[in-house]
């Protein structure tokens, strides 16, 4: 009769139910067993199970043996015992070394749960890791190891006699994506949850760029866009070789990476997609870079370098999720240096399977889940791009926050589908956060937040000093005296990354702050005399040359959608994503809402005490001045006679009055003149050095100490910060 300890049996039964406890002792009956006990000390698993499997360490006698019990629920993959056997007679020679044996049958319990009898990988729990509990070189060892083993040696013969499989993209996503998939699963809700499905739009917008929606990719039956057919290579594969489904045995606390150990082999295939493992590899070794929300620059940076690695991605990643990227994609590009291009165009199609296959893991977080979902359609977007498709091709790209970063894909934006706040016209400063000497003196510096509430102080020779949420300094970058950067505010701050852009007299600089410190300055870019920087937006920036706007990406300034500007362009501003456009001539504002038809509104404006007809024939139109809100919610415009507001939902006019005359003459050739809008709708407007709100009934000076060159309205719209002409920044709350 089998002896189990009363505690041992009570912590089976707690932890795994009554029918776990006594399938273990009807095994015990059938095999001779006398005596089980639990690991003592208890043993506790350092890795993640993503199925929810429960794992027991026991001690079984006779013969005394080590084992682990291990219970896979209900609906988690069952046939993990007869596919370890088919995966030990794959290649014996790899399995000795690599695999760990089963040792006795499954159970099958009634409720649908399995009951397996596992080897201890490397005969030791003690001396042996899961490969995601390193760090290190002691990790990105391991990777290379196993990616560098699966092809090679484990794949290595039967490489020498394949051919490979013609296949369109949509069928091999399809396939590699199984009941997830066709069954209406977890990945159909978080779908659900994002808004991808129809008729959410075929293309979206993600850094710059024009991307396939990845679920309409599945699905294969969107005319917009391509399914182009690819041709792969199917051979042994583990099937969810996350990294702690890598087991390390390490010897004097030393790993030892040649000899890992792979574990939970219920989804072995004879015939799977051979890039799999090391694509689901690559992306459990990033998840601690992605499952929190990291620096903008970087989500950015480390996703282009994993589907199109450039040189200029590395200084923005952090140093070891780079290393991580190249410990599988060295070792797999070495094995398959013969078959390179088809190589990589199918490693992507494992990348984009799998990241949708990780956006079901909720253990992840929305962050990570979100980035994975981003992932999968710039790998799928690659793809396209390196399949040469010739016949669809993808739209200019619809500049806005960004498609993979907000609730609901393919929402460009609030205005796009939602109400903007509703309209206060008195929206004031309430608490100062902090404040401190911005060490710059001068009158032509550029004043604006960063990502995560930083901000930045841009001097007129480009030099850039910058500070935390807190006040603390940051790293900054020097500017240098010629040439000086062009009359007026010209300069802007990014608000998704650490980034700012400078306009000089014939060319735009940018400027990165890496997360990892130093500065990556991208290769300048020409602008023609008559081009001018547009001083609002965030996310993206824009230029113009009265003829054309032209907004560009800001990690490299490329053009990646064009506006007609109305003819006399007076002025102009574009919300942070630009979504919203406004352009004015003397007495009319264009407002562009992408998605929605331009609306054009008027204003009256003339020169104080040049009112009268007669005067206006003969004096030149006026100018005037636009802010547009962070979302694009508002608009509003201030010309020398009144002051506008409109809400770009509806398009109607939610304030309007006459300037007094003070208020006039005062916006005669005010120096270093700016309009703010908030998200609420009101305007601060700063002339000859004061600050005030228009938007109040005969206007609002709003109390300060010296004079202000500059303001700045935080992303979200909860902070404003302001530099005064000797130096003092002051940031408060709104």
């Amino acid at each position: 009769m089998l002896q189990i300890p009363h505690e041992d049996a009570e912590k089976i039964r707690t932890l795994c139910g009554p029918a776990v406890l006594e399938g273990v002792v009807r095994r015990a009956e059938e095999t001779g067993w006398t005596d089980l006990s639990l690991r003592r000390p208890p043993w506790t698993v350092p890795g993640n199970s993503y199925t929810g499997a429960v794992l027991l360490a026991v001690d079984i006698a006779p013969p005394p043996w080590q084992l682990v019990v291990k219970v896979v629920p209900d609906g988690a993959p069952g046939r993990e015992a007869e596919a370890l056997a088919d995966a030990l007679a794959a290649v014996p020679e790899f399995s000795r070394r690599h695999l760990s044996g089963q040792a006795f049958a499954p159970l099958h319990l009634a409720d649908g749960r399995s009951v397996l009898f596992q080897e201890i990988a490397g005969g030791s729990l003690r001396d042996a890791v899961p490969a995601g509990s390193l760090g290190g070189k002691d990790m990105t060892g391991v990777i290379e190891h196993v990616v560098s083993g699966l092809l090679t040696e484990w794949n290595g013969p039967a490489l020498r006699q394949a051919v490979p499989e013609p296949v369109t993209v949509s069928d091999f996503l399809r396939r590699e994506l199984g009941t997830v998939w066709t069954g209406g699963g977890s990945l159909h809700a978080f779908g659900r949850d994002l808004g991808v499905f129809a008729p959410s739009p075929p293309w979206l917008y993600s850094y710059g760029k024009a991307v396939p929606n990845p679920y309409l990719m599945v699905e294969g039956t969107s005319p917009a866009l391509p399914d182009p057919a690819v041709r792969v290579l199917r051979g042994l594969g583990h099937g969810d070789l996350h990294l702690d489904n890598v087991l390390v045995p390490r010897n004097e606390k030393v790993p030892q990476a040649d000899a890992y150990r792979l574990i939970d082999l219920c989804t072995f295939s004879r015939d799977a997609d051979l890039a799999r493992d090391a694509a689901t590899l690559l992306l459990s070794a990033l998840v601690p870079f992605v499952s929190h929300e990291p620096a903008p620059e970087q989500r950015r940076a480390l996703l282009r370098f994993i589907v199109d690695p450039d040189a200029t991605h590395r200084a923005l990643i952090v140093p070891e999720a780079v290393a991580r990227v190249e410990a599988v994609r060295a070792p797999a590009r070495a094995a398959m240096q013969r078959w390179r291009d088809p190589w990589d165009v199918q490693f992507l199609l494992s990348l984009a399977a799998g990241s949708l296959l990780f956006t079901t893991y909720t253990g992840i977080g929305e962050a990570g889940r979100t980035w994975f979902a981003s992932l999968a359609a710039h790998a799928l977007g690659e793809v396209l791009t390196l399949t040469g498709e010739g016949g669809l091709k993808p739209p200019e790209p619809e500049p806005g926050r960004d498609s993979f970063g907000m609730t609901g894909l393919g929402k460009q934006g609030r205005t796009a589908y939602g109400a903007a706040d509703e309209f206060e016209p008195g929206q004031a400063p309430r608490r100062r956060r902090w404040e401190c000497d911005a060490g710059v003196r001068d009158d032509r510096a550029v004043l604006g937040f960063g990502p995560n509430h930083t901000v930045v102080v841009v001097d007129s020779e480009g030099g850039v000093r910058r500070w935390s949420v807190t006040g603390d300094p940051l790293p900054g970058a020097e500017g240098r005296r010629s040439p000086r950067l062009r009359i007026g505010h010209q300069a802007l701050v990014a608000s998704l990354e650490h980034s700012v852009v400078v306009a000089r007299p014939r060319e735009l600089e940018i400027v990165h702050f890496p997360q990892g410190g130093g500065t990556v300055r991208s290769a300048p870019i020409p602008l023609p005399d008559e081009h001018f920087l547009v001083t609002s937006g965030g996310d993206v920036f824009a230029t113009h040359d009265k003829r054309h706007l032209l907004v560009r990406d800001f990690e490299s300034g490329v053009v990646i959608e064009t506006y007609p500007c109305p003819s006399s362009l007076a002025a102009s501003a574009v919300s942070i994503d630009a979504s919203v456009i406004a352009m004015a001539r003397s007495r009319e504002v264009h407002i562009h809402r992408r998605g929605r038809q331009p609306l054009v509104r008027t204003i009256a404006n003339s020169m104080p005490l040049l009112r009268s007809g007669f005067w206006q024939a003969l004096t030149p139109a006026p100018g005037c001045q636009v802010a547009v809100s962070p979302s694009g919610g508002h608009v509003g415009c201030v010309s020398f006679e009144e002051v506008v507001v409109w809400s770009t939902d509806d398009g109607r006019e939610v304030y309007r009055r006459r300037l007094t005359d003070r208020e006039s003459r005062e916006a005669l050739g005010a120096k270093g003149m700016r309009l703010l809008c908030t998200e609420t709708g009101t305007l601060f407007w700063l002339r000859r050095g004061r600050l005030s709100t228009p938007t109040v009934d005969g206007g609002t000076q709003l109390r300060q100490s010296g004079m202000h060159g500059d303001v700045a309205i935080s992303p979200d719209g909860t902070l404003i910060a302001m530099l005064g002409s000797e130096g003092r920044l002051e940031i408060w709350d709104l």
